[in-house]
């Protein structure tokens, strides 16, 4: 397997899972980090064994030979760093979402595909085990049709100094926790048509850091998406969360049974499946645990994307999904503040369930 060269843009507390990930990948070749904070990217540099720091991405691309830039800088600063890095004919995987306005991140998918790159985008979920167990259970018609689906996701907030943008216009709840719920039920259920909502901020002060700001972003978002053909899925985000039932996250209900994950998107845990109608033909939950066979993290769609790269295998990942669900998710604001039914206009490739193996 060739070695993909790959360089990273941001050393915050997202690269501390990052980085070790893609260095224990034989497919990487982890060869500079970037981050405008000079002492800072110089210490993660020297824990991390990495040669070569930069305060400044233009002088990266333009000074360094790579194949893969890493986008792990705060949600506001995805789409000018993605478009910089597609400019200069970089394949790059971003961390969500691809932007915070849906117009600009087609523009980056145009982009990548004029200069001949791939530009991906977190969350990566629909390479788990979990997310595949249940692709391919639904394909298979184990629960019969599915007509409903039902997700849930959300803490009391992020406190930890820095994290106030979180708070601020292009952060909120459902982009930085919902976005899970959405990728993983587009993937399952296929690509949505319509979404209705609710959204609002609840608490309109927090304290990060010791310092009291004011919330601009939704801290609570309840969202309905149709994806066609009598499909539902509700999806709920919140920074409001103090407590959650962890050992069911994730529901969707067939015709013939149900499947249900426990754990939260981004660390999917055991899954529950029931064969039968409980009124006419009861069944019995079945307990599976497809992470023990193959272990998976919520960071490792780079390293998933470098090896791709490597071996020449076509990602079940692509920036098509992730620009979708980033169509939702602005559509579920302009809904909630419109209490109108908001039609979504993008597609991705589906199904995205793989041969088992």
């Amino acid at each position: 397997m060739r070695k993909v060269r790959v360089a990273v843009v941001g050393s915050g507390n997202v690269a501390e899972k990052y980085v070790p990930h893609l260095q224990q990948s034989p497919a990487v070749e982890l060869v500079a980090i970037c981050d405008p904070r000079v002492e800072h990217v110089r210490s993660f540099a020297r824990t991390h064994k990495i040669a070569q720091t930069f305060h400044d991405v233009e002088q990266m691309l333009a000074a360094l030979d790579f194949e893969l830039l890493v986008n792990l800088t705060p949600m506001p600063l995805h789409a000018p760093i993605n478009r910089k890095a597609l400019e200069a004919g970089r394949n790059v995987w971003c961390e969500k979402p691809l932007a915070t306005d849906f117009a600009e991140a087609q523009e980056l998918l145009a982009l990548a595909r004029e200069r001949g790159v791939n530009l991906w985008g977190a969350p990566a979920n629909p390479i788990s085990p979990a997310f595949q167990f249940m692709a391919r259970a639904l394909a298979t018609g184990a629960i019969g049709q599915v007509f409903a689906a039902h997700g849930i996701i959300g803490s009391s907030g992020p406190a930890w100094p820095g994290s106030a943008w979180f708070y601020q216009k292009g952060g909120g709840s459902l982009f930085d926790v919902g976005v899970y719920n959405v990728t993983l039920l587009t993937g399952l259920l296929g690509p949505a048509r319509n979404v209705i909502a609710m959204s609002g901020t609840a608490i309109p002060q927090r304290i990060i850091g010791g310092e009291t700001i004011s919330v601009e972003a939704d801290d609570n978002t309840a969202l309905i998406l149709d994806h066609g053909h009598t499909v539902y899925s509700v999806i709920q985000a919140g920074f409001v969360y103090g407590a959650q039932r962890q050992d069911l996250t994730v529901q969707l209900l067939g015709t013939a049974g149900a499947i249900s994950m426990g754990g939260y998107a981004w660390e999917p845990g055991a899954i529950s499946l029931y064969r039968g109608d409980q009124t006419k033909a009861p069944g019995k939950w079945e307990t599976f645990q497809p992470a023990e066979q193959q272990p998976y993290v919520w960071q490792s769609g780079a390293t998933y994307i470098a090896e791709c790269l490597a071996t020449g295998i076509q990602p079940v990942l692509s920036g098509a999904h992730a620009l979708h669900v980033l169509e939702i998710m602005q559509a579920t604001h302009q809904a909630a503040e419109s209490g109108q039914r908001i039609a979504i206009t993008s597609s991705f490739p589906w199904p995205l369930a793989t041969q088992e193996g």
